[in-house]
């Protein structure tokens, strides 16, 4: 089962409570974030928040890369800030506190993840080529919010 805790702040003492009840009780648990301009953009939330999460027996999973969704665009990064900010996490915590951060591509063509490699492949017009695992070929600007 996946949870949603997306700040550090929301892993309560009721939250922290239900899910290891849950945990305890055979249910495994994975965690679901989306980045959060100006909520959960700094290595450090990031770091703490994942390394609550495996405290209370969730598996730090996804990062989600933010959806363009109307009424939404204050809290959008862009791809390269993302990496930026998930990159820091290696070497400073437990790999187990690194999820996969991922884009959903556009049209449902499935989950495309997201790394410092992706860097090394720009195109002097600012946009990468992201295949999803089908083979389906997405172009994204990666300096755009």
């Amino acid at each position: 089962m996946n949870t949603q805790f997306n700040h550090p702040s929301e892993i309560t003492e009721e939250s922290s409570k239900a899910c290891l009840d849950l945990a305890e009780n055979g249910i495994v648990l994975g965690n679901q974030m989306v980045f959060l301009k100006n909520i959960n953009t700094d290595y450090y939330t990031l770091q703490l928040l994942n390394q609550l999460l495996l405290k209370i027996k969730v598996r730090p999973y996804y990062i989600f890369h933010p959806k363009d969704v109307i009424g939404t665009k204050h809290f959008s990064i862009s791809i390269a800030e993302g990496i930026r900010i998930y990159e820091q996490l290696r070497g400073n915590t437990s790999g187990l506190a690194i999820p996969t951060y991922i884009l959903n591509s556009e049209q449902g063509l499935g989950k495309i993840a997201l790394n410092k490699d992706i860097l090394k492949n720009i195109n002097p017009d600012e946009t990468v080529i992201l295949e999803t695992w089908e083979g389906n070929k997405i172009i994204k600007n990666i300096w755009e919010e």
